[in-house]
């Protein structure tokens, strides 16, 4: 409801209606609401302000103060219902104002020819600058390239057509870039204003990291899956150049393929990365022990294998199982196999010392001819393992030591 503060104080000796508004507005009416009668205003009020302290009462007739009543209650519903529209203008500006606030991305406002008018906070943080306001927007965006690729959608936007494009920011420093994904929009302009241009940044760094980390792994497993053909390929070559029959040849590569699947399930633990070794020799065994508790005993501490010496040791131990199974302490129930490992220290470096040693078996000799498996052992993991390799038969059973550099076959090792 609108009131004047205090009628007894105003004079309206020899006031116009103009005066008489100032006046009003003036001495305070304030709004209470809308459907108070009169516009608003509080006609009781007036009333005693009339009949109290203005000319009109004094020097005209009835006529006269109605007429300077009327134009009084007219003149406060008036500012009454202007102060209910600016309520509601400042309301709105105030809920646009936390919109903007609440928003994430960066939103800057441009004018027809590209400088920046207004820019919120996170605009300011993703640019790392506080001086926006008033630069040339297309400048900000180095090298020329991606200048030029601004002006574009700055100029396409004038001509009433949305453009997105993404381009990284950064002051060419150490730290690394921000990725930003622009899209620049048209603005309607204002009743007799000129026409805008709205641009929003949103960061998408942690999406284009992302991609790059999805690209190099596609590319790690191109490699992988190379590096598995060819060991295929010269399982394969082997098995066949020295199998006696085709169905041996078969039962063996069909074996030795398995193998390497289960290790392939190993190293996939490690997403590819790498195997720990103790769950690679229990997988390349565990086709061996018949189901037997104690016939392979392992011992050794926790180490991680790169892909490539996890791959060719899991081969290696399939061969020495199978020979034990058929030839060795595994052929015998009294038979077990003894698996070690240890990390010593030798000219100033660690390096992994491997023991397979076959116990409790039938006596064993040396081999008439070199196999897949011999020739495997000798070539195959002093290449992958770079160290040296040693087997032999004393009559108590086989017995396989490994030596090579510890960083040469741990996870880093590739």
């Amino acid at each position: 409801m609108v009131r004047a503060s205090t009628f007894a104080d105003i004079q309206m000796n020899e006031r116009g209606i103009g005066a008489l508004e100032a006046e009003i507005a003036d001495r305070g009416f304030a709004l209470s609401g809308p459907d108070d009668g009169a516009g608003g205003v509080d006609a009781e009020e007036i009333d005693r302000f009339c009949d109290t302290a203005c000319a009109c009462h004094d020097e005209g007739p009835q006529a006269g103060a109605d007429d300077c009543r009327g134009r009084l209650v007219a003149t406060a519903a008036r500012l009454a219902y202007s102060e209910a529209v600016n309520a509601q203008i400042r309301a709105s500006e105030d809920m646009h104002r936390r919109l903007l606030a609440a928003i994430t991305d960066g939103v800057t406002l441009l004018s027809g020819d590209g400088r920046i008018e207004m820019a919120n906070a996170p605009a300011l943080a993703l640019f790392g600058r506080d001086d926006l306001v008033g630069r040339f927007w297309p400048d900000l965006w180095t090298p020329p390239e991606l200048s030029e690729l601004a002006r574009g959608s700055l100029d396409a936007a004038r001509e009433g057509r949305t453009q997105r494009f993404q381009a990284p920011v950064g002051d060419g420093g150490e730290a690394p870039a921000t990725w930003l994904d622009i899209t620049v929009s048209p603005m309607p302009p204002l009743a007799g204003g000129e026409a805008q241009v709205l641009a929003v940044a949103r960061d998408i760094t942690e999406l284009k990291t992302n991609e790059a980390r999805q690209s190099l792994l596609m590319q790690e497993l191109a490699h992988r899956i190379k590096n598995t053909l060819a060991i295929v390929q010269a399982v394969a070559t082997q098995t066949l150049r020295n199998a006696v029959s085709l169905d041996a040849a078969s039962e063996a590569l069909g074996s030795r393929l398995i193998a390497l699947a289960h290790a392939h399930d190993v190293l996939m633990q490690g997403s590819w990365s790498s195997a720990c070794l103790r769950g690679l020799v229990e997988s390349a065994v565990a086709l061996h022990g018949d189901g037997e508790p104690d016939r392979f005993r392992l011992s050794g501490p926790d180490i991680t294998l790169g892909p490539r010496p996890g791959l060719t040791l899991a081969l290696m131990l399939h061969e020495l199982g199978t020979n034990a199974a058929k030839y060795g302490a595994l052929s015998s129930p009294e038979g077990h196999v003894a698996v070690s490992w240890e990390v010593v220290e030798r000219d100033g470096a660690d390096h992994l010392r491997f023991r397979w040693e076959e116990i409790g078996g039938p006596p064993v000799s040396p081999p008439t001819r070199v196999g897949f498996g011999s020739r495997m052992i000798e070539r195959s993991l002093v290449h992958s393992f770079g160290g040296s390799v040693a087997l032999s038969y004393p009559p108590t059973g086989a017995v396989l030591t490994l030596e090579a550099a510890l960083a040469a076959v741990v996870a880093d090792a590739l």
